[in-house]
């Protein structure tokens, strides 16, 4: 399952041309990557709000997500979403169905939860938007042009080097935002955090798709 926006995990700055992007910027984002890369694993709570003002849209919900590495399990619209490495699971209770893709066969562009969070380092420029209290608004400019991204405004706490919130500015009036409600890091997980129980669903008579 993919996020249009999200919840974005390569831990390496990579280079983007810096002569075009805000200096103060990319400094802010430098902290996020090192504190990123000091975690073990990051636990949050997220609001996901999609909204269209000409249109007078506005649907909100809200999800969960652990993220190591580039494993992690996801609570969103009533889904369950595993990735162990090896195999994406999305997990339907209400359907009680599962559906399973290989890693390879996954887009690469998608943006997953292990993405989220680092995603800006590659296929951006920056430059220093407003500033709110302990939150700097960082507004990122897609290298290549997007007939649907305008840009994407990047919220940061400056104090704990944390993303936020991100908001994907559309070009055609709609704007999805993640506003990230809580955010803990290196919490004692069990082993079983990012394995997938296949018995437990055949004992349940979930349909499994492989």
């Amino acid at each position: 399952m993919k996020f249009k926006i999200m919840i974005a995990a390569t831990l390496m700055i990579t280079s983007l041309g810096f002569s075009q992007n805000s200096p103060q910027a990319e400094a802010i984002l430098g902290k996020v990557s090192k504190t990123l890369e000091a975690q073990k694993n990051i636990s949050i709570e997220f609001t996901h709000t999609l909204e269209n003002k000409v249109v007078n849209i506005k649907q909100s919900s809200q999800g969960s997500a652990i993220i190591e590495g580039d494993k992690y399990v996801l609570n969103y619209l009533d889904n369950i979403i595993l990735f162990d490495e090896q195999k994406n699971y999305v997990i339907s209770p209400e359907n009680e169905e599962i559906n399973i893709t290989k890693a390879d066969d996954i887009d690469d562009e998608s943006l997953t939860p292990s993405k989220l969070l680092s995603f800006y380092k590659k296929g951006y420029t920056y430059q220093l938007a407003k500033k709110s209290g302990n939150i700097q608004f960082i507004k990122l400019i897609p290298t290549k042009d997007s007939e649907e991204v305008s840009h994407i405004m990047l919220g940061v706490n400056t104090v704990k080097n944390q993303i936020s919130s991100l908001t994907e500015v559309g070009k055609n009036g709609t704007n999805t935002t993640f506003d990230i409600t809580n955010y803990q890091t290196n919490q004692t997980l069990a082993p079983t955090t990012f394995v997938f129980n296949k018995a437990k669903y055949k004992a349940l008579d979930y349909y499994i798709n492989e």
